[in-house]
């Protein structure tokens, strides 16, 4: 009975560990347009999104560590996960992985 109950609790654990890893769901390239120094975030309008969203390009706000490391017109590479299936921008469920650009 108590191997039973161990095997459970282990299954439940790496279920719940399964659920929490985060997945890449696309990458893009964009410029800073706008700096939150506040929200530590960064307004990004992305290249070539005409396909999708706006007509000059999707803007998405990116959380960043240190808004100092950033400027208005920088080129940047981001690389989005999530850690969830659901097609929405829900920054609790997403990370980022961000290069610059080289001209």
């Amino acid at each position: 009975m108590k191997n039973k109950i161990t095997i459970s609790f282990l299954l439940l654990i790496l279920l719940f560990a399964g659920c929490s890893d985060y997945q890449e769901q696309f990458t893009f390239t964009g410029v800073v347009k706008e700096i939150l120094v506040e929200e530590e975030m960064l307004v990004i309008k992305e290249y070539g999104g005409v396909d999708e969203g706006r007509k000059d390009g999707n803007v998405y706000e990116i959380p960043v560590d240190d808004v100092e490391k950033y400027s208005i017109g920088q080129k940047l590479e981001i690389t989005v996960f999530s850690n969830t299936d659901a097609d929405i921008w829900d920054l609790d469920n997403m990370k980022f992985d961000i290069k610059t650009v080289e001209y």
